[in-house]
């Protein structure tokens, strides 16, 4: 796919003006006004115009990292964005896909703001329970721009969060995007597990004399990474666990408020068990923080009575994670979460809303990222919002999960209780919490059609799968008076969770769903006119929570960070490539990577929630692994992937590939923050600083390239072969294609690597002797290939950009003294490959 951010050089750009003598913006307008890059085809240049939209000043890459939109009449244009990075005071690489024949279709009168029944009616929503304004833009529509305007609209029936462009005078909604990762970890098709505030500034800007307090002690009883999950080992008490750099305050004070439960400057950790959308219980540590609460996990326990210690991990997780992802870039001015920013940048007001027992579901995790933005000087954010599920056990014939319980007849209530299945939608009914009532079939039985008003008053409505979502079934039966729902399967005796319908609800009352035998059963007493008296009434014992998996919590907070440095950190990761599920699982792999760990050392990950040993198969297609014989997977098959998981899996392979090949180079340390030369902690660094570079939608290759130039940049290139073999073992070489941006299997897999990244063992000991020079190194129009082997043998020059691009290639004599011009190249960084006979060399070259 390509990507939407074109790269008008795949090298770096130089410019002589000093950012500290004028600011950021006028640098940067001064370079773009000297390239012509504002200039449009039909009308005059200074309509076009630019807003600084964050900077990060990248210590790991050396460089001021600035985000910037294009802007006409001073009206933002969609997704025209730039990328600046300047470098030791002058401007080192710049990147754009701004439009450059910009028409306006037509002066419209832009609304503050459009009806609300109208927006639910274009979204498919039934109520919209917020709805927030960002300045307007200008939206390509049919070859022409328009006016419209940007929004953000929470439905209230679930978790989901529209991104919404629409025209600005009527409202027509010209593009959706759901911002919420709806991280369904069931591996198993139809979901039953059964066994048979502040405008960004540069560093030079920051005022660096914030006073900050010595946080208070705390300790919390809590599963420590890199421990995974309570099937990994034992809890412990941790101790002042925070980085004082990341957490100046400590984790309970955000520089204002002092906090004694289980909240903070970088997250808030409660229950939701209501579905409320609001902070509900969250434990007290009373004055001197000790989060010590008592925990156990058997077939028989309750998971309600232990969900201090479930609040207190989510707690400890969010808050240990901001941390390690802030040593490695992502603070303020990366749009990280947190309330204060203590001065150092960035916006705030947007800690981690992180809700350790969400009530409107099983089974799952959601993350939405929210989002920082600054347009002329108004700083915009929404703090983002983590919401972990129950998972219900793992249940046989002989042992199913109790949902519901005949009273009569005797003859219903003396059946063996069969197993049945939950639903993604409705009520869900906590411990001590039932409904009871005559069960009453649905007229028509399917209910796919209005019932009578009233007819199904203070009854336990019954219907069959048909042509209908579950939803709607049982949304019909709840405004016919039902005050609970019973689904049952005419097709399988296995029943399976049934899925939420975005176009229905909300949806109040509970709902199970009976399988083949059972419902047919039931069906039959019913039509015989045999009253049946039953109680839904949810048993949760043996249920998990997710809070205290760590991999699956560290894998919703990792789309927070893919989400936010890519592009303009949000609404940036929606190609059919997409690999955010893949960065998130990438990062839950490497924190919870254990002392010992080897590359040999296969990973499921969710074996935890997933009912399994910590050797199991997990959530996966297969287990993550460098070895071929346990995980074959390419680039070739996302074009098979049916969903965001699968195409992620493919991605976070490749990555985990890298960090053992990184590991190899540089040793190994599970603790990614020991050592900042560990392997662990090298590749981390990379693949968060390509993040940082890559642009908006990237795909595969877009991912790829940008971790090439992290390494360019930051690590002189050092492992560009590394890297480039390491992605070229799953198909991502260099001849592979992405394809469309909006297509999902047109991705075209390639083994190959860059000539020079060819090495064979002849070559490696011809490379460390170091025959050949070049000279002079940084160059502006030539260069020169000297201090050649007498030899009699013919020299083969080749030039390579940083991606493996072929620029330059030259045969000659050992004794010839020719330059080689490069007053064609755009300045930038080069690979020259040096041959003669088995003698190999490469050299980096810069040219200005």
């Amino acid at each position: 796919m390509n990507t939407k951010l074109c790269l008008l050089s795949l090298s770096v750009f130089f410019f002589s003006n000093i950012v500290k003598a004028q600011s950021t913006l006028d640098v940067i307008k001064e370079y773009y006004q000297k390239q012509g890059l504002l200039t449009q085809k039909n009308s005059s240049s200074d309509k076009t115009d630019i807003i600084i939209l964050n900077e990060d000043n990248s210590k790991s890459l050396g460089v001021n990292i600035v985000n910037i939109q294009q802007t006409f009449n001073g009206i933002r244009v969609y997704n025209g964005l730039g990328k600046v990075l300047i470098k030791e005071g002058i401007i080192f690489s710049e990147k754009n896909a701004f439009s450059r024949n910009i028409t306006i279709a037509g002066l419209k009168q832009s609304k503050a703001q459009f009806s609300e029944e109208i927006l639910k009616q274009r979204l498919g929503l039934k109520e919209a329970v917020n709805i927030t304004y960002l300045p307007d833009i200008y939206f390509e529509n049919n070859g022409v721009f328009i006016l419209a305007k940007e929004l953000m609209v929470k439905d209230k029936s679930s978790s989901d969060v529209w991104y919404v462009v629409a025209e600005a005078e009527t409202g027509e909604v010209l593009q959706k995007i759901n911002q919420t990762h709806y991280c369904n970890f069931n591996n198993i098709s139809d979901n039953v597990r059964i066994k048979p505030g502040l405008e960004p500034v540069s560093s030079v800007e920051i005022n660096k004399e914030y006073k900050t307090l010595l946080p208070p002690g705390a300790s919390y009883h809590v599963f420590a990474l890199p421990h995974e999950a309570p099937s990994f080992g034992s809890r412990s008490i941790v101790n002042n666990p925070w980085d004082q750099t990341a957490s100046p305050e400590g984790w309970h004070s955000d520089g204002t408020n002092n906090y004694t439960n289980t909240q903070g400057n970088n997250a808030y950790a409660y229950s939701d068990q209501d579905n409320a959308d609001t902070p509900g219980y969250s434990p007290d540590g009373g004055s001197n923080l000790n989060f010590n609460f008592p925990f156990a996990d058997g077939r028989y326990e309750n998971p309600m009575a232990y969900r201090d210690a479930a609040i207190t991990n989510l707690f400890y997780m969010n808050n240990k994670l901001h941390d390690i992802f802030y040593r490695f870039g992502f603070t303020e001015t990366a749009r990280n979460f947190q309330t204060n920013n203590f001065d150092k940048g960035g916006i705030g007001n947007d800690a981690v809303r992180a809700e350790a027992f969400d009530g409107s579901g099983l089974n799952n995790a959601f993350f939405n990222s929210g989002y920082e933005m600054m347009v002329n000087g108004t700083p915009f954010s929404e703090a983002p919002r983590m919401q972990m599920y129950l998972w219900d056990r793992i249940e046989t014939a002989n042992d199913p999960i109790i949902r519901y319980q005949y009273n009569s007849p005797a003859s219903m209530a003396n059946r063996p209780t069969a197993i049945t299945a939950g639903a993604d939608f409705g009520s869900l009914l906590l411990s001590g919490q039932a409904v009871t009532g005559d069960v009453m079939l649905s007229i028509p039985d399917e209910a796919c059609s209005p019932l009578v008003a009233g007819s199904m008053n203070g009854k336990i409505g019954f219907a069959k799968r048909g042509t209908c979502s579950y939803a709607s079934k049982v949304k019909r039966m709840e405004e016919a008076g039902a005050i609970g729902a019973i689904i049952y399967n005419p097709l399988s005796v296995i029943p399976f969770t049934m899925p939420n319908d975005n176009t229905v609800g909300p949806i109040n009352i509970p709902s199970i769903m009976m399988g083949k035998i059972e419902g047919e059963n039931l069906m039959n007493q019913l039509n015989s006119g045999v009253t049946v008296n039953v109680t839904l009434n949810f048993d949760y014992k043996g249920f998990k929570h997710s809070s205290l998996d760590n991999g699956i919590v560290t894998h919703e907070f990792g789309h927070g960070i893919s989400d936010r440095l890519t592009g303009q950190g949000y609404n940036c990761l929606n190609s059919a490539e997409q690999m955010g599920e893949g960065w998130s699982d990438y990062f839950a792999l490497l924190l919870t990577a254990r002392p010992g760990d080897t590359s040999g050392v296969a990973r499921g990950l969710g074996t935890y929630i997933n009912g399994e040993s910590t050797t199991g198969g997990g959530i996966r297609m297969v287990k993550y692994s460098p070895d071929f014989t346990v995980n074959n997977y390419t680039y070739a098959k996302t074009n098979e992937a049916f969903n965001s998981h699968e195409i992620g899996f493919v991605w976070a392979t490749m990555l985990w590939d890298l960090t053992w090949k990184y590991v190899e180079k540089y040793g190994y340390n599970s603790d990614v923050i020991a050592s900042t030369t560990s392997g662990n902690a090298r590749v981390l660094q990379i693949i968060m600083d390509g993040l940082k570079l890559q642009s908006c939608n990237p795909s595969f290759i877009d991912a790829r390239n940008a971790i090439l130039e992290a390494d360019a940049i930051g690590n002189a290139g050092a492992d560009q072969c590394m890297i480039w073999n390491t992605f070229a073992k799953r198909g991502l070489g260099l001849g592979a294609s992405a394809g469309a941006d909006n297509i999902s299997d047109d991705q075209v897999e390639d083994f190959t690597v860059p000539q020079e990244c060819i090495v064979t063992v002849a070559s490696k000991a011809a490379k460390e002797e170091r025959k050949f020079v070049v000279f002079p190194n940084p160059t502006y129009d030539e260069f020169f290939v000297g201090n050649i082997d007498h030899s009699s043998k013919e020299v083969k020059i080749r030039v390579f950009d940083i991606y493996g691009k072929l620029i330059f290639s030259d045969s000659r004599d050992s004794i010839s003294k020719k330059a080689i011009s490069t007053k064609g190249f755009v300045k930038g960084i080069y690979m020259v490959h040096i041959q003669q006979g088995n003698k190999v060399q490469t050299e980096k070259l810069i040219v200005r």
